[in-house]
């Protein structure tokens, strides 16, 4: 059985083929890794990973590349383009389906979003939504995994200015949002794309339980021994304030969506799912913090809004 990867240069990608090799012991001959930057995979390659030139973009790449492999992990693409939901993402993830079925794939695996059915706040959600549903209707076998939010994002893009600031302004009101570590998604797809008990059932990755913003901060402030101070306001409020505050006014709305998604609900769900496909229980936000304790409280300290190396979940 030959296992594919797209987009494998990316950190997603990479801790996927990490998982593959060191954790499950699949020869390195047995994986295809395709990306548009064959080079950032040397180390792979070294290690026998057959490493391979695709490009969404360039649909006539694909089946070339998809050819020989039986399943093929599908990592949701980024593109430069905000916001994304103009269907850009829709169009290369359809190219891809169509390319792997030419190609003699079997089985495809997609990393998704939680709750993506119309109707979210969440509105990028869309192209991830009907993605699954261009797989579903696709004839081949399939596989959707819900990645729901990933807290070194979150914590990037918004959380760590609440450890230099001591402030936190929230738009989501009592809402609760579950959140899962981006390694252990990568060893639950990873586990998925070796399991026929996979085929043809959609799994939900979600950390232990959701937890408020109150929480969230709470917890924040506990591991960097810094006080935080939590105010709401409306999503709109929440909107002017990242405005004010200097956010990039591109992911502003991105940022909105997602509080009023908050708001109704859509990121409040648990399952078991990460614990059955991988054998071990989904790390907790706490555990993920304290393990990034040290790199949290430097970038603090630099005044700086990306917390740099973020270690293994594990």
């Amino acid at each position: 059985m030959s296992l594919l990867v797209t987009g494998a240069s990316g950190q997603f990608g990479r801790l996927v083929l990490s998982e593959l090799l060191d954790v499950h012991g699949i020869p390195g001959e047995q994986i295809i890794a395709t990306t548009r930057t064959p080079a950032r995979l040397a180390e792979f390659a070294r290690r026998g990973v057959r490493i391979r030139a695709a490009d969404f973009r360039d649909p006539a790449s694909l089946q070339n590349a998809f050819t020989g492999a039986s399943r093929l992990l599908l990592i949701s693409t980024t593109v430069d383009e905000m916001p994304f939901v103009d269907g850009i993402r829709l169009r290369l993830h359809a190219a891809a389906i169509d390319a792997a079925s030419h190609a003699g794939v079997q089985h495809i695996l997609y990393t998704s979003g939680p709750n993506p059915e119309p109707g979210t706040a969440a509105f990028w959600l869309a192209d991830h939504y009907n993605t699954e549903l261009a797989l579903l209707n696709s004839g081949l076998a399939w596989t959707v995994l819900r990645h729901w939010e990933w807290p070194d994002w979150h914590l990037s893009m918004l959380w760590l200015r609440a450890v230099m600031t001591g402030y936190y302004f929230a738009g989501s009101g009592k809402g609760t949002s579950n959140h899962v570590t981006r390694e252990d998604c990568a060893s639950a797809a990873a586990a998925a794309l070796l399991s026929h008990a996979s085929v043809n059932r959609r799994y939900d990755m979600t950390g232990p339980r959701p937890l408020s913003i109150e929480e969230i901060m709470a917890t924040l402030s506990d591991i960097s021994g810094k006080s935080i101070r939590v105010e709401h306001g409306t999503p709109e409020e929440f909107e002017a304030h990242l405005l004010a505050d200097g956010v990039d006014p591109l992911l502003v709305p991105v940022f909105g969506g997602y509080a009023r998604a908050v708001r109704q609900g859509r990121y409040s769900g648990t399952t078991p799912d990460v614990e059955e496909l991988t054998g071990r229980k989904p790390t907790t936000l706490r555990q993920f913090l304290a393990r990034n304790a040290t790199a949290i409280l430097e970038a603090a300290r630099r005044g700086e809004s990306n917390p740099g190396t973020i270690t293994h979940s594990r």
